[in-house]
Protein backbone atom coordinates (compact mmCIF):
# COMPACT_ATOMS: atom_id res chain seq x y z
CA UNK A 1 0.00 0.00 0.00
CA UNK A 2 1.71 3.15 -1.07
CA UNK A 3 5.03 1.37 -1.19
CA UNK A 4 4.98 0.36 2.59
CA UNK A 5 4.34 -3.44 3.18
CA UNK A 6 1.04 -3.87 5.53
CA UNK A 7 -1.61 -6.24 6.55
CA UNK A 8 -4.51 -3.64 7.38
CA UNK A 9 -5.11 -1.78 4.32
CA UNK A 10 -8.81 -0.83 4.95
CA UNK A 11 -7.78 0.48 8.75
CA UNK A 12 -5.08 2.08 6.93
CA UNK A 13 -7.68 3.49 4.53
CA UNK A 14 -9.84 5.22 7.25
CA UNK A 15 -6.59 6.80 8.99
CA UNK A 16 -5.46 8.67 5.69
CA UNK A 17 -9.08 9.58 4.69
CA UNK A 18 -9.16 11.88 7.76
CA UNK A 19 -5.89 13.56 6.57
CA UNK A 20 -7.62 14.37 3.28
CA UNK A 21 -10.57 15.49 5.15
CA UNK A 22 -8.19 17.62 8.10
CA UNK A 23 -10.10 15.44 10.62
CA UNK A 24 -7.26 13.60 12.16
CA UNK A 25 -6.29 13.65 15.69
CA UNK A 26 -3.31 14.79 17.41
CA UNK A 27 -2.38 11.65 19.41
CA UNK A 28 -2.74 7.86 18.37
CA UNK A 29 -2.05 4.22 20.47
CA UNK A 30 -1.29 2.07 17.49
CA UNK A 31 -1.61 -1.80 19.30
CA UNK A 32 -1.30 -4.76 18.26
CA UNK A 33 1.47 -7.90 18.42
CA UNK A 34 4.84 -7.09 16.60
CA UNK A 35 4.94 -8.56 12.99
CA UNK A 36 2.22 -6.83 11.66
CA UNK A 37 4.66 -3.98 10.76
CA UNK A 38 2.79 -1.59 12.42
CA UNK A 39 5.69 0.71 12.26
CA UNK A 40 5.15 0.45 8.31
CA UNK A 41 1.67 1.44 9.05
CA UNK A 42 2.81 4.55 11.33
CA UNK A 43 5.05 5.70 8.94
CA UNK A 44 2.68 5.36 6.40
CA UNK A 45 0.22 7.74 8.35
CA UNK A 46 3.05 10.01 9.18
CA UNK A 47 3.57 10.18 5.17
CA UNK A 48 -0.06 11.57 4.56
CA UNK A 49 0.44 13.83 7.40
CA UNK A 50 3.63 15.68 6.35
CA UNK A 51 2.80 15.01 2.02
CA UNK A 52 2.51 18.36 0.40
CA UNK A 53 -0.54 17.49 -1.34
CA UNK A 54 -3.61 16.88 1.08
CA UNK A 55 -6.44 16.17 -1.05
CA UNK A 56 -4.26 12.97 -2.33
CA UNK A 57 -1.84 12.67 0.55
CA UNK A 58 0.43 10.80 0.46
CA UNK A 59 0.87 11.43 -3.28
CA UNK A 60 3.97 9.34 -3.38
CA UNK A 61 5.82 12.09 -5.48
CA UNK A 62 5.98 14.90 -3.44
CA UNK A 63 9.81 15.95 -1.91
CA UNK A 64 7.82 15.05 1.81
CA UNK A 65 6.78 11.85 0.45
CA UNK A 66 9.85 10.79 -0.67
CA UNK A 67 11.77 11.80 2.35
CA UNK A 68 9.19 9.94 4.41
CA UNK A 69 9.52 7.00 2.11
CA UNK A 70 13.50 7.15 2.82
CA UNK A 71 12.79 7.83 6.60
CA UNK A 72 14.80 11.13 6.06
CA UNK A 73 12.29 13.87 6.55
CA UNK A 74 12.55 16.10 9.32
CA UNK A 75 9.25 16.83 10.30
CA UNK A 76 8.82 12.76 10.98
CA UNK A 77 10.23 12.02 14.40
CA UNK A 78 11.37 8.28 15.17
CA UNK A 79 11.79 7.93 19.06
CA UNK A 80 13.95 5.17 20.80
CA UNK A 81 16.00 4.43 23.65
CA UNK A 82 18.98 4.73 21.82
CA UNK A 83 21.93 3.35 23.96
CA UNK A 84 19.36 3.03 27.00
CA UNK A 85 16.72 0.59 28.16
CA UNK A 86 14.04 2.55 28.36
CA UNK A 87 12.86 5.95 27.07
CA UNK A 88 13.26 7.74 30.43
CA UNK A 89 11.63 11.39 31.75
CA UNK A 90 14.94 12.87 30.44
CA UNK A 91 14.80 11.98 26.93
CA UNK A 92 11.13 13.38 26.91
CA UNK A 93 12.32 16.87 28.46
CA UNK A 94 14.69 17.04 25.01
CA UNK A 95 11.10 16.11 22.81
CA UNK A 96 9.53 18.68 24.97
CA UNK A 97 11.84 21.23 23.56
CA UNK A 98 11.77 19.61 20.03
CA UNK A 99 7.61 20.13 19.88
CA UNK A 100 7.90 23.71 20.46
CA UNK A 101 10.05 24.23 17.29
CA UNK A 102 7.75 24.15 13.90
CA UNK A 103 7.81 21.83 11.16
CA UNK A 104 10.50 22.47 8.68
CA UNK A 105 8.15 21.90 5.65
CA UNK A 106 5.00 20.56 6.34
CA UNK A 107 1.91 20.76 8.22
CA UNK A 108 2.45 18.90 10.35
CA UNK A 109 5.16 17.44 12.48
CA UNK A 110 5.15 13.83 13.18
CA UNK A 111 6.70 11.93 16.53
CA UNK A 112 6.61 8.05 16.28
CA UNK A 113 7.08 6.13 19.63
CA UNK A 114 8.67 2.89 17.95
CA UNK A 115 8.53 0.99 21.55
CA UNK A 116 5.84 2.51 24.06
CA UNK A 117 6.67 -0.63 26.25
CA UNK A 118 9.62 1.59 26.73
CA UNK A 119 8.19 4.47 28.31
CA UNK A 120 8.58 5.06 31.64
CA UNK A 121 6.30 6.15 34.36
CA UNK A 122 8.14 9.25 34.48
CA UNK A 123 8.67 9.62 31.03
CA UNK A 124 5.05 9.67 30.38
CA UNK A 125 4.16 12.16 33.40
CA UNK A 126 6.93 14.52 31.93
CA UNK A 127 5.06 14.49 28.50
CA UNK A 128 1.30 14.58 29.99
CA UNK A 129 1.09 18.11 29.61
CA UNK A 130 2.25 18.01 25.85
CA UNK A 131 -0.11 15.29 25.07
CA UNK A 132 -2.73 17.19 26.36
CA UNK A 133 -2.06 21.03 25.25
CA UNK A 134 -0.04 20.39 21.94
CA UNK A 135 0.85 22.76 19.21
CA UNK A 136 -1.64 22.10 16.51
CA UNK A 137 0.98 21.01 14.47
CA UNK A 138 2.32 18.16 16.25
CA UNK A 139 1.21 14.70 16.06
CA UNK A 140 2.04 12.04 18.41
CA UNK A 141 1.65 7.92 17.27
CA UNK A 142 2.88 5.50 19.87
CA UNK A 143 3.34 1.91 19.23
CA UNK A 144 2.29 -0.66 21.75
CA UNK A 145 1.69 -4.05 21.76
CA UNK A 146 -0.74 -4.20 24.83
CA UNK A 147 -2.03 -0.30 25.74
CA UNK A 148 -3.70 -1.09 29.14
CA UNK A 149 0.51 -1.15 30.09
CA UNK A 150 0.09 2.95 29.22
CA UNK A 151 -0.90 5.23 32.57
CA UNK A 152 -5.02 5.72 32.07
CA UNK A 153 -3.75 9.75 31.77
CA UNK A 154 -2.24 9.32 28.45
CA UNK A 155 -4.98 6.55 27.62
CA UNK A 156 -7.15 9.19 27.96
CA UNK A 157 -5.80 11.70 25.85
CA UNK A 158 -4.65 9.34 22.81
CA UNK A 159 -7.26 7.60 19.99
CA UNK A 160 -6.64 3.80 19.93
CA UNK A 161 -5.95 1.88 16.86
CA UNK A 162 -5.98 -1.79 17.16
CA UNK A 163 -4.15 -3.95 14.69
CA UNK A 164 -5.68 -6.90 15.23
CA UNK A 165 -4.01 -10.52 14.06
CA UNK A 166 -5.04 -11.25 10.33
CA UNK A 167 -6.17 -14.03 8.44
CA UNK A 168 -4.43 -17.38 8.24
CA UNK A 169 -4.75 -17.12 4.39
CA UNK A 170 -2.92 -13.30 4.41
CA UNK A 171 0.21 -15.44 6.27
CA UNK A 172 -0.12 -17.91 3.71
CA UNK A 173 0.48 -15.37 1.16
CA UNK A 174 3.09 -14.03 3.23
CA UNK A 175 5.10 -16.68 3.42
CA UNK A 176 4.70 -17.85 -0.24
CA UNK A 177 6.16 -14.32 -1.47
CA UNK A 178 8.92 -14.33 0.80
CA UNK A 179 9.88 -17.85 1.90
CA UNK A 180 9.02 -20.06 -0.80
CA UNK A 181 11.94 -22.44 -0.17
CA UNK A 182 9.62 -23.41 3.04
CA UNK A 183 7.54 -26.21 2.12
CA UNK A 184 8.14 -28.62 4.46
CA UNK A 185 7.25 -26.57 7.72
CA UNK A 186 5.04 -24.25 5.58
CA UNK A 187 1.63 -25.44 7.46
CA UNK A 188 3.84 -25.22 11.03
CA UNK A 189 4.85 -22.13 10.24
CA UNK A 190 1.43 -20.34 9.23
CA UNK A 191 -0.31 -22.22 12.40
CA UNK A 192 2.50 -21.11 14.84
CA UNK A 193 2.59 -17.27 13.32
CA UNK A 194 -1.13 -17.39 14.85
CA UNK A 195 -2.05 -14.52 12.69
CA UNK A 196 1.02 -12.43 12.69
CA UNK A 197 2.92 -12.66 9.14
CA UNK A 198 5.90 -11.12 10.42
CA UNK A 199 6.85 -13.87 13.28
CA UNK A 200 7.97 -15.70 10.14
CA UNK A 201 10.94 -13.78 9.93
CA UNK A 202 12.49 -14.04 13.24
CA UNK A 203 11.62 -18.01 12.68
CA UNK A 204 13.68 -18.23 9.23
CA UNK A 205 16.35 -16.17 10.25
CA UNK A 206 16.90 -18.32 13.94
CA UNK A 207 19.05 -20.83 13.11
CA UNK A 208 19.15 -22.55 16.39
CA UNK A 209 15.03 -22.21 16.14
CA UNK A 210 14.40 -25.81 15.02
CA UNK A 211 16.98 -27.15 17.21
CA UNK A 212 15.65 -25.43 20.64
CA UNK A 213 12.26 -27.03 19.08
CA UNK A 214 13.19 -30.44 18.81
CA UNK A 215 15.23 -30.87 22.07
CA UNK A 216 12.04 -29.63 23.96
CA UNK A 217 10.55 -32.78 22.46
CA UNK A 218 12.80 -34.99 23.14
CA UNK A 219 13.15 -33.85 26.63
CA UNK A 220 8.95 -34.11 26.87
CA UNK A 221 8.43 -37.63 27.49
CA UNK A 222 11.03 -37.28 30.60
CA UNK A 223 9.13 -34.47 31.76
CA UNK A 224 5.64 -36.05 31.48
CA UNK A 225 7.08 -39.08 33.15
CA UNK A 226 9.23 -37.36 36.00
CA UNK A 227 12.24 -39.12 35.01
CA UNK A 228 15.02 -38.54 37.13
CA UNK A 229 17.44 -39.86 35.01
CA UNK A 230 17.12 -37.52 32.24
CA UNK A 231 17.15 -35.10 35.05
CA UNK A 232 20.22 -33.80 34.80
CA UNK A 233 20.53 -33.23 31.29
CA UNK A 234 17.39 -31.35 31.11
CA UNK A 235 19.15 -29.00 33.76
CA UNK A 236 22.36 -28.67 32.06
CA UNK A 237 20.28 -27.92 28.74
CA UNK A 238 18.38 -25.21 30.64
CA UNK A 239 21.58 -23.48 32.02
CA UNK A 240 23.39 -23.73 28.63
CA UNK A 241 20.65 -21.85 26.63
CA UNK A 242 19.04 -19.72 29.86
CA UNK A 243 19.03 -16.80 27.41
CA UNK A 244 16.67 -18.82 25.74
CA UNK A 245 14.53 -20.61 28.40
CA UNK A 246 11.36 -18.42 27.34
CA UNK A 247 11.33 -19.92 24.08
CA UNK A 248 12.00 -23.54 25.34
CA UNK A 249 9.13 -22.88 27.94
CA UNK A 250 6.34 -21.87 25.17
CA UNK A 251 7.31 -24.93 23.01
CA UNK A 252 6.95 -27.56 25.74
CA UNK A 253 3.83 -25.65 26.29
CA UNK A 254 2.67 -25.49 22.93
CA UNK A 255 3.36 -29.50 22.68
CA UNK A 256 1.56 -29.99 25.53
CA UNK A 257 -1.78 -28.02 24.35
CA UNK A 258 -1.55 -29.94 21.06
CA UNK A 259 -1.18 -33.59 23.03
CA UNK A 260 -4.58 -32.33 24.51
CA UNK A 261 -6.04 -31.81 21.16
CA UNK A 262 -4.81 -34.92 19.77
CA UNK A 263 -6.24 -36.88 22.41
CA UNK A 264 -9.66 -35.15 22.53
CA UNK A 265 -9.78 -35.53 18.97
CA UNK A 266 -9.61 -32.39 18.01
CA UNK A 267 -6.70 -32.39 14.95
CA UNK A 268 -7.40 -29.14 13.15
CA UNK A 269 -6.35 -26.72 15.94
CA UNK A 270 -3.17 -29.12 16.45
CA UNK A 271 0.10 -26.02 15.48
CA UNK A 272 3.18 -28.47 15.50
CA UNK A 273 1.51 -30.68 12.29
CA UNK A 274 4.80 -31.33 11.37
CA UNK A 275 4.90 -33.74 14.51
CA UNK A 276 1.66 -35.11 14.34
CA UNK A 277 2.91 -38.37 14.64
CA UNK A 278 5.78 -38.03 17.29
CA UNK A 279 2.78 -35.96 19.74
CA UNK A 280 0.34 -38.73 19.01
CA UNK A 281 2.48 -41.23 20.39
CA UNK A 282 3.27 -39.92 23.54
CA UNK A 283 -0.50 -38.37 24.00
CA UNK A 284 -1.16 -42.48 23.81
CA UNK A 285 1.12 -43.37 26.63
CA UNK A 286 -0.18 -40.71 29.36
CA UNK A 287 -3.23 -39.60 30.27
CA UNK A 288 -3.98 -36.51 30.62
CA UNK A 289 -3.98 -35.22 33.72
CA UNK A 290 -0.12 -36.15 33.58
CA UNK A 291 -0.71 -33.76 30.73
CA UNK A 292 -2.26 -31.63 32.45
CA UNK A 293 -0.49 -31.32 35.49
CA UNK A 294 3.18 -30.63 33.15
CA UNK A 295 1.30 -27.98 31.46
CA UNK A 296 -0.06 -26.13 35.02
CA UNK A 297 4.32 -26.55 35.98
CA UNK A 298 5.52 -25.14 33.13
CA UNK A 299 2.41 -21.95 33.51
CA UNK A 300 4.39 -21.46 36.73
CA UNK A 301 7.86 -21.86 35.19
CA UNK A 302 7.02 -19.04 32.82
CA UNK A 303 6.07 -17.31 35.77
CA UNK A 304 9.30 -17.86 37.82
CA UNK A 305 11.42 -16.08 34.71
CA UNK A 306 9.74 -13.04 35.45
CA UNK A 307 10.53 -13.49 38.88
CA UNK A 308 14.33 -13.64 38.40
CA UNK A 309 14.81 -17.45 39.32
CA UNK A 310 17.76 -19.47 38.15
CA UNK A 311 17.72 -21.47 35.49
CA UNK A 312 18.47 -24.30 37.64
CA UNK A 313 15.76 -23.90 39.72
CA UNK A 314 13.26 -23.66 36.69
CA UNK A 315 14.92 -26.76 35.30
CA UNK A 316 14.19 -29.02 38.83
CA UNK A 317 10.75 -27.27 39.12
CA UNK A 318 9.68 -28.79 35.68
CA UNK A 319 11.56 -32.17 36.31
CA UNK A 320 10.07 -33.07 40.06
Amino acid sequence: MYGYEIFHQELMKTLIQSVRKDTSSHAYIFEGPKGLFIENCASLFASALVCGNQDTAPCGSCSSCIESKAKTNPDIIYVSPGDRKTIGAEKMRELEEDVAIKPFNSKHKVYIFEDGMLLTEAAQNVFLKTFEEPPEYAVFIIIIENASLLLDTILSRFTLINFSPVSNSVTEEYIKNHYPEEKERFDFLVRYCGGVPGRVDKIVEDEEFENLRTAALDFLPSLISHDRQRAFDFEKFFEEKRERIKEILDFVFIYLRDIVLIQSGVYDKVINVDKLDILRSIGAKYNPSNIINLSDRTIEAQKMIGRYVSPKAIALWLGL
